[in-house]
């Protein structure tokens, strides 16, 4: 992964703002920005205290570990087919789960899911932000698993803030696909609910 997407991915996943991190770092935020976005390559200095502001080596900053890196999205990849295999047996059958609260009969006659901490967190998207993909897993359906696409990263950011307000918890994968102009870009999320709901 290129330095200037780890960056942003390690800051995503310890709930840092870029404020808060340049910050930390003794850098100016603006000048995060344009690390973040790859117009500008730190110094030796910089890399070390952005290393030591995000609690990492900065050679995993720098680089990142790509075979890490590869286990990570077989990982994930592996658990977003499991909760979608899931998700669609429980539809299938018709019988309320955790993965999905509502039977298949109960989506037919048209039940009303504004309860639904899924549809909630689907509602919660601002626009220009769409999650396309959204199960639960765990014991008690405690984590979640998310996709979609952004036309502004941003947006992202205030998304997983407004989650994290809402009901507590914590993100803790975040993956961000490679930034293509004129498309729309995706990611992929792990969230661990928190207590408050």
């Amino acid at each position: 992964m290129p330095f200037h997407e780890n960056l942003r991915t390690l800051r995503l996943a310890r709930g840092l703002t870029q404020p808060t991190l340049a910050e930390k770092a003794g850098i100016e935020q603006s000048y995060l920005s344009k690390l973040e976005n790859g117009r500008s390559k730190p110094s030796e200095d910089v890399l070390g205290r952005l290393a030591q502001a995000l609690e990492v080596k900065p050679e995993a900053l720098a680089n990142g570990d790509e075979t890490e890196d590869r286990t990570r999205r077989w990982q994930r990849a592996a658990l977003a087919a499991a909760a979608v295999l899931a998700l669609g047996l429980a539809f299938l059958l018709g019988r309320a789960t955790a993965v999905y609260p509502l039977s298949f009969g109960q989506v037919i006659r048209g039940a009303d899911a504004s309860a639904d901490l899924t549809l909630q967190l689907r509602k919660l998207a601002p626009d220009g932000l769409e999650i396309t993909m959204l199960s639960r897993n765990g014991p008690a359906g405690e984590r979640i698993f998310m996709r979609g696409d952004a036309d502004d990263m941003g947006k992202l950011d205030d998304y997983m803030a407004t989650v994290r307000k809402r009901y507590g918890g914590s993100f803790l994968n975040i993956e961000v696909g490679q930034r293509v102009p004129g498309r729309l870009q995706d990611f992929s999320l792990e969230y661990q609910l928190g207590n408050a709901r």
